[in-house]
């Protein structure tokens, strides 16, 4: 196909899934012979990453989405070259950004959606249905509530989430002792109130007298850290759990995992899930969002109600009482990731998606 010219905007500092995914996005189109650049603040681990690529970045901040200054900031970006697509990965500059992209002639404006959460305002619903040419969720979930929010149907396409297998299988565990036991329960998730951690800290509590030979393994940071801290003395977890903070290797780290366990009360398309089941471990979810869009019960993992620390705990007490329940399921959900979840098929859907959408521009 053509080579396109496209600009990716993210105005988040921190690094957390969608990040990871845009950075996934970005290396595999330019590596498709594309042109590709990034507005974002350029102290974020985002923008520092894909600099390493020999991706040019701009530096870009947007504290609200009608701010003048964002809108003068993006022209002078826009006019240094011409984008043939403007894709946002982050909602906050979706008002400016388009706006002035129609100023300047930009064909195509899209933006990802990755979380769950209803729209607040009638004003977002006419960001998205008036702004942009079409709105990529990584779940069929999403895509109902936004069509519950008043979002056109016609503007929301489902392209799922991608690992890089190749990647993932040639990382090295790392040398480090992570803990105690025998055995490792790991989540990988910003400590945030929508990930759980408390449910399976108290579940971790109710096993701790069977299962001595487990550790518990936190991988993450957040605003949170401190009360989990906390609960965790309460709980008189600390020989059993290892926060261990921000990991940069979190695919190799899950190489000495036996377990992954994401118990959140919201998720769009967990990445973490998608990394753990790429590395062959029978995953412990909550039946949420688009989880169960991607762990199948009984078959790629187990799937638990959210908040319900008795519930969570059977379920992991049952794979870690089965050396052979681990393998078959982890086994199956690798081979489920390589059938519906791969970087490759990412690619290969928003590529063909962007020349759909500059196909009909310029029919018109």
């Amino acid at each position: 196909m053509k080579r396109l010219a496209i600009l990716y905007i993210d105005t988040e500092h921190f690094w957390r899934g969608g990040q990871e995914q845009l950075f996934s996005l970005m290396k595999g189109m330019k590596e498709r012979s594309h042109t590709v650049c990034l507005a974002a603040p350029q102290d974020a681990p985002l923008a520092q990453r894909v600099r390493q690529l020999g991706i040019t970045t701009y530096a870009f901040e947007q504290r609200n989405e009608l701010s003048p200054g964002a809108l003068w900031r993006l022209r002078r970006i826009l006019r240094l070259r011409h984008f043939d697509v403007i894709h946002f990965n982050t909602p906050r500059a979706i008002v400016a950004g388009s706006l002035v992209a129609k100023l300047e002639g930009v064909k195509v404006r899209i933006s990802s959606r990755r979380v769950n959460f209803p729209l607040k305002s009638r004003f977002s619903r006419l960001k998205y249905n008036l702004l942009l040419e079409a709105i990529i969720t990584v779940s069929d979930t999403i895509r109902e509530t936004l069509l519950a929010g008043g979002v056109e149907p016609s503007l929301v396409r489902v392209i799922y989430e991608g690992v890089d297998l190749h990647w993932i299988d040639r990382q090295e565990p790392p040398s480090e002792r992570l803990g105690n036991g025998n055995l490792v329960v790991g989540t990988v998730a910003h400590f945030s109130q929508e990930k759980g951690h408390e449910t399976l800290l108290k579940a971790a509590a109710s096993l701790s007298s069977r299962f001595k030979n487990v550790t518990y393994l936190l991988v993450g940071e957040g605003e949170l850290r401190a009360r989990l801290h906390r609960l965790t003395e309460q709980l008189r977890l600390n020989s059993h759990v290892n926060f261990t903070g921000f990991r940069s290797d979190c695919e190799a780290l899950m190489k000495h995992f036996d377990v992954f366990c994401l118990p959140s009360r919201s998720e769009g398309l967990s990445s973490a899930i998608l990394a753990a089941m790429a590395n062959r471990l029978p995953v412990v979810a909550t039946n949420v969002g688009g989880i169960p869009e991607l762990v199948i019960n009984g078959e790629t993992g187990l799937l638990v109600e959210p908040d319900n620390p008795s519930e969570l705990a059977g379920a992991l007490s049952r794979l870690l009482d089965s050396r052979e329940l681990r393998s078959q399921l982890g086994q199956e959900g690798r081979r489920r990731i390589e059938a519906h979840f791969t970087l490759q098929q990412k690619l290969d859907q928003t590529e063909t998606l962007y020349a759909q959408l500059l196909g009909s521009n310029h029919s018109e």
